[in-house]
């Protein structure tokens, strides 16, 4: 069976799994986001990147995981190779990219802020002939909230990329770039200009999010203190995005009277997370439970392991911490604090703390 075929298979019996609403599942994931951590030059009001870790190392990732992952990378439609800061920073950054393209029938994507994305790095994720979605996150389109969101002084060289990458992608179809805009209170009434700004560059969409709160000192940065400002915004950059025939991808609005009906999350089935360390997650708003890779026989052993099953079991049943306070997967609960922090890794002093006047 060629590759296409391997890809095109997963996919169709992963969704009749899921349908089926199975636990224990023969397919494979049809993502995987595999956690590549870099330097950064800019310093985001919003970033969760600690004080210090470690970088991807190819080499380390190949002779820890490579063996258990060679299924997935191989019936994958999309890999995902973000992680803390700017993977293209990296020295081996363009072998990093040759090594995911060797896995033809997925697309690539990444995020990047923009500014090491050069003309040289352009061409060579052109010249590999891949599929690549590229999220170009840079929150406002203007030097002052640029500066403001990034604390960085790379507005000049971002926007120089952006040209380049923007124009080299009129002559390829198989390239995608979006512009990422992270709503936070201190840029959100910038949002209507972002969506100009896209259009008139050609971005294929705007993809707008609220910020997650990773430190308390990031507390009210949410939006959800500005709500009255976010709805109004939002309302602005949808009938924008109608008018300039450019698609707005927007969060709901706070306090509506009524949210769409609510569906079971498809990430437990569709999707994995994996860490250097070889930790996985089913997505980046999961709790402090994992798996671990390193001690499993296979993949299989870890995609059917307990927590996998239980996660699947809890959505199925409505009594999964996603329900009420995901914002994917239940999209009422933005009007709930809890679900624009992440509670990962804190105790419950440092949850209620968060939760305080709220």
């Amino acid at each position: 069976m060629n590759g296409q075929n391997l890809v095109e298979q997963n996919r169709n019996l992963n969704h009749q799994e899921y349908e089926a609403k199975k636990v224990v599942l023969e397919s494979y994931p049809t993502s995987i986001f595999v956690q590549i951590d870099a330097p950064c030059n800019q310093d985001c009001l919003f970033c969760s990147r600690p004080e210090s870790y470690p970088y991807f190392n190819l080499d380390d990732f190949k002779a820890k995981y490579e063996e258990k992952l060679l299924p997935v990378l191989n019936r994958v439609e999309r890999i995902n190779i973000t992680g803390s800061g700017e993977l293209l920073s990296l020295p081996e950054a363009k072998r990093n990219l040759d090594y995911f393209n060797q896995f033809i029938y997925a697309e690539k994507m990444f995020a990047t802020n923009g500014s090491t994305l050069t003309p040289k790095m352009a061409d060579h994720i052109i010249e590999s002939n891949n599929r690549y979605l590229i999220h170009i996150s840079m929150h406002g389109c203007d030097p002052i909230t640029h500066k403001i969101m990034t604390k960085s002084k790379t507005y000049g060289p971002v926007m120089q990329n952006v040209d380049y990458i923007m124009k080299a992608k009129k002559q390829t179809d198989k390239l995608r770039v979006n512009f990422i805009f992270v709503a936070t209170t201190e840029n959100i009434d910038k949002l209507p200009e972002y969506v100009e700004f896209a259009s008139q560059k050609g971005a294929d969409n705007v993809v707008v999010y609220y910020n997650f709160v990773y430190r308390f000192d990031q507390k009210y940065l949410s939006t959800y203190f500005a709500k009255e400002k976010t709805n109004e915004m939002i309302d602005k950059a949808r009938e924008l995005g109608r008018k300039l025939n450019i698609n707005v991808q927007l969060p709901q609005k706070y306090n509506q009277k009524e949210y769409p009906c609510e569906s079971m999350c498809r990430e437990a089935w569709t999707q994995l997370m994996i860490n250097p360390s070889g930790d996985i997650i089913t997505c980046d708003a999961a709790g402090d439970k994992r798996e671990t890779i390193l001690d499993k026989k296979t993949f299989m052993d870890v995609w059917n392991g307990k927590y996998f099953v239980e996660i699947r079991t809890k959505l199925l049943n409505g009594n999964s911490a996603c329900s009420n306070f995901c914002i994917r997967a239940n999209q009422s609960s933005l009007n709930s604090f809890t679900s624009h922090f992440i509670t990962r890794g804190k105790s419950k002093e440092e949850i209620d703390k968060f939760m305080e006047n709220t």
